[in-house]
């Protein structure tokens, strides 16, 4: 038993006994390894940092541009800074430009995805530190507003949410703040007739940013996501910047609409009333094919032509129908429509949807789904 509690060998090699009585030198390599690594890093850091970019982008092929520019400024103290500054292409076919900065240097990058596109601007960087000639590289996409602190805050402040629906983003923050909506505006558009570029302009209060792209709503998005990306990284900075001026616009409104409060405004008299309730009696009353068949109806089956089933309707009960397209999209983005039943009273119903004609049938179903109400025997 005694043979079996031998102390443990201690020398030069610190070999331990392994198993079958072969030393296991696997602690050792650990531990070379491990100094290896930091005397590498301790030389990194005393290095001017465009040799020691020059190092470091020699594991490129077994790491990504990404994490040799974070390991590199991170021994310094600092980190890299990315903007997503631009979205432009089709919505289901998006490339993406991000901008990074490192010190004073500034490179870009594209690529179909964020993720390759921030690898691509990361890996120009790099490039710029060590020297290599950047042909092609752009520069960055001026901003009329002051430049971001710190941009990385995107990443997690709903960037998903920004980079789908830019337009209704920045709707959505301008309601919260009680500002006005914002406003766009065709700037122009240049070159060939199949290279078309359209600058669109996005105005809210004083603050301006220009957005440009291949297509008028590429453009407009891509001045919805700078406006949104500025106001919110200003207002990290400044929350106050504008209080002043919001302060003098709410004035404003309010002494122009002053006259309103001793305005007369039309109600109900026992006559409409009466007409009113003649209406709803004759149209429970009504008889017809379309109001029958409007009884068993689902319009949730996706079978049934919303619009001309409203107009086979309105035709058999005498009405007409009139859809209101409103140019102003909804806070989602979506298209809106308002339909009109020259009924007596009046019935106007609402609809949206990601088209104009889903609009439409959108406010077409919600008519239907009124007239289906009143008509219930």
């Amino acid at each position: 038993m005694e043979e079996m509690h031998q102390p443990p060998q201690v020398g030069p090699t610190n070999m331990m006994p392994g198993v079958g009585g072969v030393p296991n030198h696997s602690n050792n390599v650990n531990r070379r390894n491990r100094v290896r690594v930091t005397l590498h890093a301790m030389m990194l850091e005393k290095l001017p940092l465009h040799e020691a970019a020059r190092l470091e982008m020699k594991s490129l092929p077994s790491k990504t541009p990404v994490s040799v520019l974070q390991e590199l400024l991170s021994r310094r103290g600092t980190i890299p800074k990315y903007e997503l500054v631009q979205i432009e292409g089709a919505i289901h076919e998006p490339t993406f430009r991000y901008r990074v900065t490192v010190t004073d240097v500034v490179a870009m990058g594209t690529g179909r995805a964020k993720k390759e596109a921030k690898h691509a601007a990361a890996k120009a960087v790099l490039d710029k530190l060590i020297g290599v000639n950047t042909d092609g590289v752009e520069s960055p996409i001026p901003n009329s507003l002051p430049d971001s602190q710190n941009l990385q805050e995107l990443q997690t402040y709903g960037e998903e949410k920004i980079v789908n629906n830019p337009i209704g983003a920045l709707q959505e923050m301008c309601m919260s703040r009680h500002w006005p909506p914002p406003k766009y505006s065709m700037e122009g558009e240049e070159g060939l007739p199949h290279e078309r570029q359209f600058t669109i302009v996005c105005s809210i209060l004083k603050y301006r940013e220009v957005g440009q792209g291949k297509s008028k709503k590429v453009a407009k998005r891509h001045a919805a996501h700078k406006m949104w990306q500025a106001l919110h990284e200003m207002n990290n900075q400044a929350p106050s910047v504008d209080e002043d001026e919001i302060v003098q616009r709410n004035a404003n409104v309010n002494a122009r609409y002053a006259d309103l409060k001793g305005s007369k405004i039309s109600t109900l008299t026992t006559i409409h009333s009466i007409q009113v309730s003649k209406f709803h009696k004759s149209l429970k009353s009504s008889t017809g094919v379309k109001l029958f068949q409007l009884q068993n109806t689902c319009f949730n089956d996706g079978d049934v032509n919303l619009v001309q089933f409203l107009q086979e309707i309105a035709s058999e009960q005498q009405f007409e129908v009139t859809y209101v397209d409103i140019e102003e999209k909804s806070i989602s983005g979506k298209f809106q429509c308002l339909v009109q039943l020259s009924t007596l009273p009046v019935a106007v119903c609402y609809g949206c949807g990601a088209t104009s004609k889903d609009a439409q049938a959108s406010a077409a179903q919600n008519a239907l789904e009124y007239l289906k109400i009143m008509t219930k025997k």
